[in-house]
C-alpha cells in the first residue's frame, strides 16, 4: 500500500511538467486573454505603390546606394510610409538603416540612408545578396515536387524554425544587427522576429504566394494568402529554443486568435482581414475543438500516442477551461492510449486557449 501511494504521488509531481502544480480536483486557474481591438491603421501600401518615385528608390536601394535623388518632391512623412511597405515588398534589402531623410532639390528630392553598423564594407554587398538569394533557393530546392501552396508554406515555416536559433543578445541590443534581417535568418542561421517574418515574405516572394510582414507591440509577423483567405502566421512564436522543439500554434490563425496575444502599429503596409480557419493547422490535422467533448479528445490524444507530444487548440476559453480541469485536474487524460502518468508532462498556453501533452 505504502508502494503504491509513493508511485501515485510521485506521478502527480511529474504529470505537472512545464506548469504549474496540480492537485487532483484543483488546477491553477487560466487566465483570460484581455483581445486588443484593430485601430484605425492608416495602410500606406496604395498610396506608395502610387508613386513613381518609391520604384526609383527601391531600384538605387537594390544598385546598393545609400545617397541618391528621385525626381519627385519627398517628404519625410513620405519617406518613412515608403519604408514601412520596403519590409514587405523587397525583404532581402537587409542593408538599409534605421534611419533616413529626404531633402528637396531643384528637380526632386535627395533621399540619404544610413548604412547600418554591420555592414563593413559596400563592397561586400552584392556577395552578400547572392548568398542570401542562394539560401533561399535552397530551401524552395528542397519543397517536395506537386506541394500545394499550403504545403509549400508550411514547409517553409518548419524550415525556418529547424534552421534559426533566437538571437537572445541581439533582440537586447539597441543598435540594429544581422539578426533584423533575412540574411541573418536564412544564411547566419540566428535571427530575431524581424529576421524571421522577412526570411518568409522572401521565400513566399519566390514562390509566387502572396505575403507580408505587420507589427506591433514589439514584435513582428507574417500574413499570408491561401486559396484566396488572408491568415496570420508567427515562426518566432512557435520556435521554443527552450527545448529546442517548435509548434503549429500560430500558423495560419485568424484576427481573434491574434488579437489575444498582441496590438498593431499604427502605420502598417498592408493589414488584411483575416477571418477563416480553414487551413488552420490543428483544423486540418483534428487537433481543434469548438468545445470540450471528453470523448472526442481522448479519442484525439490516442491518435497521437506513437507522437512524442499532442496539442489540443480549442474555440473558446470556457473550452479550454473545462479542458484543463478535467484532463489534467481530474486526471481523464489517463484513459488515452500510451498514457503514462508517471512519465506525462504538459505545458499549457491561456493565450491560445492550447494545451500540449508531452509523452
Amino acid at each position: 500500500m505504502i508502494k503504491r501511494l509513493l508511485a501515485a504521488v510521485a506521478a502527480l509531481t511529474l504529470l505537472a511538467g512545464c506548469s504549474a502544480a496540480v492537485v487532483k480536483n484543483e488546477i491553477t486557474p487560466p487566465v483570460k486573454p484581455v483581445s486588443s481591438v484593430k485601430p484605425d491603421i492608416e495602410q500606406v501600401a496604395d498610396a506608395v505603390h502610387e508613386s513613381d518615385w518609391y520604384y526609383e528608390m527601391c531600384i538605387s536601394l537594390m544598385e546598393y546606394k545609400f545617397d541618391f535623388t528621385v525626381s519627385e518632391r519627398v517628404g519625410n512623412r513620405d519617406l518613412k510610409k515608403a519604408m514601412e511597405q520596403l519590409r514587405t515588398d523587397f525583404p532581402d534589402i537587409f542593408w538599409r538603416g534605421n534611419s533616413y531623410h529626404a531633402t528637396a532639390t531643384t528637380d526632386g528630392s535627395k533621399i540619404s540612408i544610413s548604412k547600418p553598423d554591420f555592414i563593413d564594407d559596400e563592397g561586400d554587398l552584392p556577395a552578400m545578396h547572392e548568398e542570401l538569394y542562394n539560401a533561399a533557393c535552397d530551401v524552395v530546392k528542397k519543397i517536395p515536387e506537386g506541394s500545394s501552396d499550403y504545403e509549400k508554406a508550411l514547409f517553409v515555416y518548419d524550415y525556418i524554425m529547424e534552421n534559426t536559433v533566437y538571437d537572445h543578445e541581439g533582440a537586447k541590443s539597441e543598435k540594429r544587427s544581422m539578426c533584423h534581417t533575412s540574411y541573418g535568418c536564412l544564411v547566419e542561421g540566428k535571427a530575431v522576429c524581424e529576421g524571421y517574418a522577412a526570411a518568409f515574405t522572401y521565400i513566399m516572394q519566390m514562390l509566387n504566394i502572396e505575403s507580408g510582414v505587420c507589427t506591433g507591440s514589439n514584435h513582428a509577423w507574417n500574413y499570408i494568402n491561401l486559396d484566396g483567405e488572408y491568415y496570420w502566421l508567427d515562426a518566432t512564436w512557435d520556435d521554443n529554443d527552450r527545448d529546442n522543439s517548435f509548434g503549429h500554434t500560430y500558423f495560419l490563425i485568424n484576427d481573434e486568435m491574434l488579437l489575444r496575444t498582441r496590438s498593431f502599429d499604427l502605420q502598417q503596409g498592408f493589414v488584411p482581414e483575416c477571418t477563416s480557419l480553414e487551413l488552420n493547422y490543428y483544423v486540418l490535422n483534428g487537433g481543434f475543438f469548438e468545445s470540450y467533448d471528453e470523448e472526442k479528445v481522448i479519442d484525439y490524444i490516442s491518435e497521437c500516442s506513437d507522437e512524442e507530444s499532442c496539442t489540443l487548440i480549442f474555440a473558446d476559453f470556457e473550452s479550454y477551461e473545462s479542458a484543463l480541469y478535467s484532463l489534467l485536474g481530474d486526471y481523464k487524460v489517463r484513459k488515452a492510449d500510451g498514457i503514462v502518468l508517471a512519465d506525462m508532462q504538459y505545458r499549457r498556453n491561456d493565450d491560445m486557449y492550447a494545451v500540449e501533452i508531452v509523452y
